[in-house]
């Protein structure tokens, strides 16, 4: 038996959910965990094999409501013959929409059993003031309690087959949202660091000039404007901007995760 944690993470909130929950879960079944970072564009091409006595423990961002579709190819090319798998959703604290319920169909239609899910709360991609900080101490509490009730279910289940748990959704999903093709500007505090070249997980940000970003490869996950130690990265475009004032203005009432089991 061996803990599979994968996950898509750019701003790493999805990440540290992920890992706090994979950790716990492997720690009560004292077996090994393998840490799967697929958030590199190189590393969306190497599909884990998994075998019936594995756990997966799948989490990815949503993006306005589905899962990231960078990634969506990568979650579909995962297959399993009865794999135990576990779906959890991060998410800016509006709403994770279709997200979760998508990562559930995906794999019980790949032959895992999805025993649990979970959505966990992670600072807003456009707006530090949406989130902040989060996921925090109560949240990582939360995530592994989590981890408690997966290994309670995992010791009841056994090797026997279980129905597929509900989880909150709609189908058909949710249509994707179209944000406009632009990349976060540069201002003159840049020192070409290249701390944010050398993160881009799609490489949209080139090492030969880090002040400019491809925008057919840049999906805004906003990943060069958290890490820039000089905050000379920052969004400009109105669309951006809007929606960032609506999400302060109307989402930044603290949520709380939601565990489905």
């Amino acid at each position: 038996m061996e803990v599979k944690a994968v996950y898509f993470s750019p701003t790493r909130t999805s990440e540290k959910i992920t890992m706090t929950i994979a950790r716990k879960v492997a720690m009560k079944l004292k077996t090994s965990l393998k840490d799967i970072n697929i958030t590199k564009n190189h590393d969306i091409g190497r599909i884990p094999e998994f075998s019936k006595e594995d756990i997966l423990i799948l989490g990815l961002p949503v993006y306005s409501g589905r899962i990231p579709e960078i990634i969506e190819e990568y979650v579909h090319n995962l297959n399993a013959d009865g794999t135990k798998a576990i779906v959890v959703a991060v998410y800016g604290n509006r709403d994770y929409d279709d997200a979760l319920l998508e990562m559930r169909n995906i794999l019980n239609e790949n032959g895992f059993e999805v025993i649990a899910g979970g959505a966990f709360i992670g600072e807003h991609s456009f707006t530090d003031k949406v989130a902040t900080g989060r996921p925090d101490e109560k949240d990582l509490e939360e995530a592994r309690a989590f981890g408690d009730s997966i290994v309670m279910k995992l010791e009841n289940i056994g090797d026997n087959q279980v129905d597929s748990i509900d989880i909150k959704g709609n189908y058909p999903y949710k249509e994707r949202g179209v944000l406009p093709h632009v990349t976060p500007s540069t201002n003159d505090d840049c020192t070409e660091c290249m701390d944010c070249a050398e993160e881009c997980p799609t490489g949209a940000i080139s090492m030969d000039n880090p002040r400019e970003a491809d925008p057919k490869k840049c999906i805004l996950c906003c990943e060069c404007i958290k890490i820039c130690p000089e905050d000379a990265k920052f969004n400009d475009n109105e669309k951006i901007i809007g929606l960032a004032k609506m999400l302060e203005d109307n989402f930044s009432q603290r949520r709380d995760p939601e565990i489905f089991i």
